[in-house]
C-alpha cells in the first residue's frame, strides 16, 4: 500500500546520520522512508479534529492548505491548514544527527468543544504478513509500531491513546462511528494493516510530536524522546546549518528564473534529497510511487535508481556547482557496471536489480556523464578501461536497435537512443584516443558515423518526418509515431537546430502532441501515449492517456533558446508547473478539472510529483540561458558532425 504519488513536498537532513526521508500531501505527513530511500516505514501521519456529535473533520481531505518553505533551497516546511472549526500549523522536519523527525504545532479552534487528534499507520510491504501495533504504558502514552525490522515510535503531549485495523477498528473509524468521540481504545493490534492513533491533551496552543525509527523498540523510543527533548528550535537551527554548508546555487541561475531562483533552490534541494544515505551516489527518481494509492503490487514504483535519470540529476548537480554529488552518482555507476559493459534498467540502491531490460541511451548515457566530469576536472582516475570501454563495446555489440527507448515501453531505432549511442561512441573515441589506443578510437568513430549517416535513414519516411521508432535497419520507415526524439540530436550536437528536418517534424509535433495550458504549453510524449489517466480522471491501471510532461516543455525550451529565440516564458511555464510546494511533477494534466480526484487544469496529476528528472531539466535550462551554451553539446560531435565532414584526428 503506497501513498499518493502527487506530493506536496519533499525532505530530508543533509549528511549520512540520519537516515530518513519525509513526504508531505495534503498539508500532513505522508510517507516516511527509513533507513534508505528505497524503503517505505511510515505510510502517514495525518490529524482530525473533532467537536464531538457530528463525524471529525479530516485535516487532510477538509482542511486548505497553504505551504511555505523554511528558507529558499532548505526542505523543512510550514503548513498552515484551515478550517471553519480551526486552524492548524504543522511544522515538519527531521534531526540531522537522529533517524527521528519533528512536527512543531499550534491548534487554534474556532469552536469551543474542537479537540484535536492524530493517526499514524507503518507502509505495509507487498508480500509481508503485516505490522504491529502497541500503546506504550508512560506518561503520557506513546505509540509504537513495527513494520518487519524496522520500530517506529511516535511521543508527544497525548492524553489518550489507542491502536488497531486500519479502515476497520482505528482511531478514524472510531471517531466517525461515535459521532466524534474517541470511545474504545486498544493496546495491541497486529499482525495486519495497523494504525496507531491518539488524542492531543493540549485543548489549544502549540505541541511537539517526535518521531523515531530505529531496528529495536527501546532505540525507536530513545531516538524519539531525544529529539523531543532538544526541542524544536534547537532542532531546526541544525537542520538549517546543515543545509547552509552545502554549495549555494550559482547566483547566475536566480538571475535568469523567472521567481528569483525559488524553484532553482528548490530544485537543487530536490535532487541532493534524491540521494541515500548508505549509498553514497544512489539518486532515486522520485520519492513516490505513480498514483500510489491503486498501486498496490510493489512493481510499479519511482524510488529505484534508473541510470538515465541518474545521468540527468547528476549533470544538473555539476552545473548547479555540487561537482562532488555528481561524482558521488558516477561512482555509483560504476560500481553497479555489469560484467558485460551494460547497466540493468532501474534497481534498489544496494544494486539488486528490479527490471532488467536493456536500454541503451541508459548505457551511453553514463559515458556522456564520464566526459562532462572529465570536462570539469573532476575526475579522480581514469574511467576508460574500467567503465567508458566495455560499455562502449556493448553498445556497439548490441545496437543500433535497443531494447526499450527511454519511454520504456517499445524497442527499435530510436532518433534519442541513436543520439545518446553517436555521441557515447565519439566520448569514447577521445578517450581511447587519450589512452594511446588509437586502433579502437578510428574504429569507435566509424562506427559512430555510420550509424550518424544512417539515422534518417531509420527514423524518418521519405517525406522527412522522424518518427519515434522504426523496426527493420534495411527498410526506410513509410509511418511511425510522432514524437520529439528527435531533439536530442540537437542536444548533442549530432544535427543544427535548424536543420531542415528537424523544423519539418517539429511542426507535426506541435501539430500533434502540443498542449495550451494556462501557463504556457507543454507536450506529450508520442500519439498513441496510454501512460497516464482515463479521461474521467481514474488513475493509470495499465492503461490510459498519456499526459503533457514538463520534461519536454523543458527539453523544447532548450532547443528554442538554440535557435535564438527567448526561452523565458517557456522558465515561467515550468515554474508554474511546479505548484505551491515547488515539486515538479512527471506530468500535468490537461483537460477540465476533476475536483474529486484531485486533478486540476495544467497542474500535476496523480501520477508522481516530484520529478528528479524534471527539476534537473529546469536547472540545465536555466544553465544553458546564463551560459548562453549547452552544456550537453558534446564538442567532438558537432565539429565532426555539423561543422564539415568527418576527419580522424592525426
Amino acid at each position: 500500500m503506497w501513498g499518493p504519488g502527487r506530493k506536496m513536498a519533499f525532505g530530508a537532513a543533509p549528511g549520512p546520520r540520519s537516515k530518513l526521508w519525509y513526504t508531505l500531501v495534503d498539508g500532513n505527513l505522508s510517507e516516511v522512508f527509513f533507513p534508505t530511500i528505497d524503503r517505505v516505514a511510515l505510510h502517514e501521519l495525518r490529524f482530525f479534529a473533532s467537536a464531538g456529535g457530528a463525524p471529525p473533520v479530516d485535516d487532510a481531505g477538509d482542511g486548505q492548505h497553504r505551504i511555505t518553505w523554511l528558507a529558499p533551497g532548505i526542505p523543512a516546511f510550514t503548513v498552515d491548514s484551515t478550517h471553519h472549526e480551526y486552524r492548524l500549523t504543522k511544522e515538519f522536519f527531521s534531526d540531522p544527527d537522529e533517524n527521528a523527525m519533528l512536527i512543531a504545532a499550534t491548534f487554534t479552534p474556532e469552536l469551543p468543544d474542537v479537540r484535536l487528534y492524530m493517526q499514524a499507520s507503518a507502509h505495509w510491504q507487498p508480500g509481508s504478513e503485516g505490522n504491529f501495533g502497541q500503546v506504550l504504558d508512560t506518561h503520557p502514552p506513546a505509540l509504537l509500531l513495527r513494520q518487519q525490522d524496522i520500530w517506529m515510535c511516535i511521543v508527544g503531549p497525548f492524553s489518550r491513546a489507542t491502536v488497531g485495523y486500519y479502515r476497520s477498528s482505528d482511531l478514524q473509524i472510531d471517531l466517525h462511528d461515535g459521532d466524534g468521540y474517541l470511545t474504545y481504545t486498544y493496546e495491541r493490534a497486529g499482525p495486519g494493516n495497523v494504525a496507531a492513533g491518539a488524542e492531543i491533551g493540549i485543548r489549544a496552543g502549540s505541541f511537539q510530536i517526535g518521531i523515531g525509527f530505529a531496528h529495536t523498540r527501546a532505540d525507536a523510543e530513545e531516538v524519539a524522546r531525544a529529539t523531543l527533548q532538544k526541542g524544536s528550535g534547537n532542532v531546526r537551527h541544525a537542520f538549517e546549518r546543515a543545509w547552509r554548508g552545502l554549495p549555494d546555487l550559482p547566483p547566475a541561475l536566480s538571475k535568469v528564473s523567472g521567481d528569483e531562483g525559488m524553484l532553482a533552490q528548490a530544485s537543487l534541494a530536490v535532487l541532493r534529497c534524491l540521494e541515500d544515505k548508505s549509498y553514497a551516489g544512489a539518486f532515486v527518481a522520485s520519492p513516490a510511487a505513480p498514483w500510489g494509492e491503486s498501486n498496490h503490487n510493489g512493481n510499479q514504483i519511482y524510488h529505484l535508481v534508473w541510470p538515465r535519470d541518474l545521468c540527468r540529476i547528476a549533470t544538473a548537480l555539476l552545473d548547479a556547482g555540487d561537482q562532488a554529488a555528481a561524482l558521488r552518482a558516477f561512482r555509483h555507476l560504476q560500481s553497479r557496471q555489469r560484467a558485460d559493459g551494460a547497466w540493468f534498467q532501474n534497481w534498489f540502491v544496494d544494486g539488486t536489480p528490479h527490471w532488467t531490460s536493456t536500454e541503451l541511451d541508459q548505457v551511453a548515457l553514463p559515458i556522456l556523464l564520464a566526459w562532462r566530469l572529465g570536462i570539469a576536472g573532476c575526475l579522480d582516475h581514469d574511467p576508460y578501461p574500467v567503465m567508458v570501454r566495455p560499455a562502449a563495446q556493448f553498445i556497439i555489440r548490441e545496437g543500433p536497435l535497443t531494447q526499450l527507448d527511454r519511454w520504456e515501453d517499445l524497442g527499435g531505432l530510436s532518433p534519442s537512443t541513436l543520439a545518446a549511442c553517436i555521441a557515447a561512441l565519439i566520448v569514447a573515441a577521445e578517450f581511447a584516443h587519450e589512452a594511446g589506443e588509437h586502433v579502437a578510437a578510428s574504429h569507435l568513430r566509424a562506427v559512430a558515423d555510420y550509424w550518424n549517416d544512417r539515422v534518417e535513414t531509420w527514423c524518418s519516411t521519405a517525406g522527412g518526418q522522424y518518427v519515434r521508432l522504426a523496426g527493420d535497419p534495411d527498410q526506410r520507415p513509410t509511418v511511425g509515431a510522432i514524437a520529439p526524439e528527435f531533439l536530442e540530436l540537437v542536444r548533442y550536437g549530432l544535427r543544427r537546430p535548424k536543420d531542415e528536418r528537424i523544423l519539418r517534424s517539429l511542426q507535426s509535433v506541435d501539430s500533434a502532441l502540443k498542449v495550451s495550458l494556462p501557463l504556457g504549453p507543454s507536450w506529450r510524449r508520442y500519439v498513441g501515449d496510454l501512460y497516464g489517466e482515463h479521461d474521467d480522471g481514474s488513475p493509470w491501471d495499465g492503461s490510459g492517456k498519456g499526459r503533457p510532461w514538463p520534461v519536454l516543455t523543458g527539453e523544447r525550451a532548450r532547443h528554442f533558446f538554440s535557435m535564438g529565440l527567448p526561452a523565458a516564458e517557456l522558465v515561467r511555464t515550468l515554474e508554474g508547473f511546479a505548484g505551491p510546494g515547488s515539486m515538479m511533477p512527471e506530468q500535468v494534466w490537461d483537460a477540465q478539472d476533476i475536483p474529486s480526484r484531485g486533478l486540476s487544469f495544467g497542474k500535476a496529476t496523480g501520477s508522481v510529483s516530484p520529478l528528479g528528472w524534471a527539476h534537473a531539466e529546469y536547472l540545465e535550462l536555466l544553465v544553458t540561458i546564463a551560459l548562453a551554451g549547452f552544456p550537453d553539446l558534446v564538442v567532438p560531435a558537432r565539429h565532426r558532425y555539423t561543422e564539415g565532414p568527418p576527419q580522424d584526428p592525426a
